[in-house]
């Protein structure tokens, strides 16, 4: 039984459950086995939607590029503001819009441009599941570092470690109604997701397994396969915590002058090399100074 004293085996053991029962859309030709064999990163979009009952997709409210560098056992994670401004043919979007509007491949896609590099595969997820999984594993322990009051979902939050259900963990994840808006808020949510890792590296957790596979099968679809993501998952394992990276991409706030719309500009400058400077120790400020023609 000495096999299950090691939270990295129990983690492991949880992330293949949970991916035999998931649902699987076009999975690629070209595996994650492969590309880590040729010496390449893997980049893995995460979507968080608020699908409502009945509804297939939403707009992203959580967009996470995970990327993965086996050689140097690290792993990057770029939260995108959902606000970022993108450019169409005729006018500029924000990104949260593209995976409702063209689906969780062309995110891919968009992603892959503003970052530079490819990415091929997405997980994508819905809030609801989210919620559900904090409650199974019997909640989260976690410093909330603001005031939080919404009459509209019930959830009163004080400064101070905690133990939050579920319902309040989701919506410190979610909530924009402090200075720094949704910048604040993609802080907010790279705390939570430590938190909820080491929830997941607990011993007792073993046994939570059947409810969690039950809560994902539910909640998340993707296009890798079950095949490719136990390989990953058996990789995963071995890697250290501190060498998981987590950073919002830098920009700045913009109003666009003609509609009155906010966005988050990225820094185009920073944002195609941020992947490798993450993996060579660098780390940027969030909230750059806008440049003079602003």
């Amino acid at each position: 039984m000495n096999y299950f004293r090691n939270p990295k085996i129990i983690l492991l053991l949880i992330i293949i459950l949970i991916f035999l029962g998931v649902e699987i859309k076009n999975a690629l030709s070209h595996s994650i086995r492969d590309i880590i064999k040729n010496g390449e990163q893997i980049n893995i979009l995460l979507l968080g939607i608020d699908a409502r009952p009945g509804e297939v997709t939403a707009r992203s409210d959580t967009i996470i590029l995970s990327s993965v560098d086996t050689t140097i056992k690290k792993a990057a994670l770029v939260w995108i503001p959902r606000d970022t401004r993108i450019s169409t043919p005729n006018k500029s979007k924000k990104i949260n819009m593209v995976a409702q509007l063209q689906g969780p491949e062309a995110s891919c896609e968009v992603v892959a441009k503003l970052l530079g590099t490819n990415v091929n595969h997405y997980i994508l997820t819905n809030f609801a599941g989210f919620e559900r999984i904090i409650d199974i594993l019997g909640g989260v322990n976690l410093y909330v570092d603001i005031n939080l009051s919404s009459a509209a979902s019930g959830v009163y939050l004080q400064k101070g470690y905690q133990r939050l259900t579920g319902k309040e963990a989701l919506k410190y994840a979610r909530y924009r109604g402090t200075q720094d808006g949704d910048i604040g808020r993609t802080g907010r949510q790279q705390k939570l997701l430590r938190a909820v890792i080491a929830e997941f590296l607990q011993i007792n957790t073993i046994t939570k397994i059947p409810d969690l596979l039950s809560a994902l099968q539910e909640n998340v679809q993707t296009n890798i396969s079950v095949s490719d993501m136990l390989y990953l998952a058996n990789l995963l394992v071995t890697f250290d915590e501190d060498n998981i990276i987590t950073q919002t991409l830098p920009g700045y706030a913009f109003i666009d002058p003609n509609s009155g719309a906010s966005y988050w500009d990225v820094d185009r400058q920073i944002s195609l090399s941020i992947l490798d400077s993450l993996f060579h120790g660098h780390k940027y400020e969030v909230k750059l100074d806008s440049p003079p023609y602003y």
